[in-house]
């Protein structure tokens, strides 16, 4: 769909290895295009507004005004016919069928492989928006080495559109709540491979669930996500090499697992509230 004259693409996940999820960020001038189907399924936020949209789909014909904040689901296997009216800023994601299929199963729907999603027209879906900016703004840092972010991005969205925009609403959460011992593999495992790129799914096949499931046990035990606390181990192990090796800052960079020395920095100061460089003065 991006592939025309009028777009003007500024941010773009293409080169960046996701796997769970295509995401690009792009000015669009009026235009009219039909869009064959693809396997993945299309979420388009409009990131400024109100513009008139006309839609077509199987299920018929449409034309609405849609605001900033409105988004269109377009499920995977559904070719449509789209017109814009008006110049648009837009972020589009294409989440990958696999992912919803899986993220369906572990929510509890009956059978993930009939489960449909529901298309929309410009709804506006505030925890989803809230989904779809947080990917904006990880292709915005433009930094590799967010791969389990993005993998759990992808999950929590799948599990939206499982949740509030399917067939097949799940069943909810078992009720006991998750402990220490519960996530300790996966602990183990994140520990034993900082220094390379580790995704959800690695980590989710170590514990022996998927990746709702195992967000929800390390919210449970630990209080955060896990691409959120694999920062935490990354920095505390920069933070060990810092104070006592002499390592250049962008060998502990990449020790540590970080894409690079900015990569490093970045996260250590909003870990700690000052700069690798800072840190090692005041440690010796």
């Amino acid at each position: 769909m991006l592939l025309r004259a009028g777009v003007d693409e500024y941010l773009s996940s293409r080169d960046q290895g996701w796997r769970s999820l295509h995401a690009s960020a792009q000015r669009e001038q009026p235009y009219e295009h039909h869009c064959p189907s693809v396997p993945d399924h299309l979420l388009v936020l409009h990131l400024d507004g109100p513009v008139p949209v006309e839609r077509e789909l199987p299920m018929g014909r449409g034309v609405s005004l849609i605001p900033e904040g409105g988004t269109h689901i377009i499920p995977g296997g559904t070719g449509f016919g789209v017109r814009l009216r008006g110049p648009l800023n837009s972020l589009h994601l294409y989440l990958a069928d696999e992912v919803l299929r899986g993220v369906a199963a572990e929510c509890g729907a009956r059978d993930p492989s009939r489960l449909e999603v529901i298309p929309r027209f410009g709804d506006v879906d505030p925890a989803l928006t809230h989904l779809l900016l947080a990917v904006r703004d990880v292709l915005a840092e433009g930094e590799g080495g967010n791969a389990l972010l993005v993998d759990h991005l992808a999950a929590a969205i799948a599990a939206r559109l499982v949740l509030r925009h399917s067939s097949a609403p799940a069943a909810p959460p078992p009720a006991r709540k998750a402990t220490a011992r519960d996530i300790a593999p996966a602990v183990d495992f994140m520990q034993a491979n900082l220094q390379r790129p580790i995704t959800l799914a690695d980590i989710a096949a170590v514990a022996a669930c998927g990746p709702v499931q195992l967000t929800r046990r390390f919210r449970q035990a630990l209080g955060k996500p896990p691409h959120q606390y694999l920062i935490q181990l990354r920095v505390e192990a920069a933070r060990r090499l810092l104070a006592g090796t002499r390592l250049p800052i962008a060998e502990v960079a990449l020790e540590c697992g970080f894409a690079s020395q900015e990569h490093l920095t970045r996260l250590f100061r909003r870990s700690t509230g000052t700069t690798p460089a800072a840190f090692r003065r005041h440690s010796r």
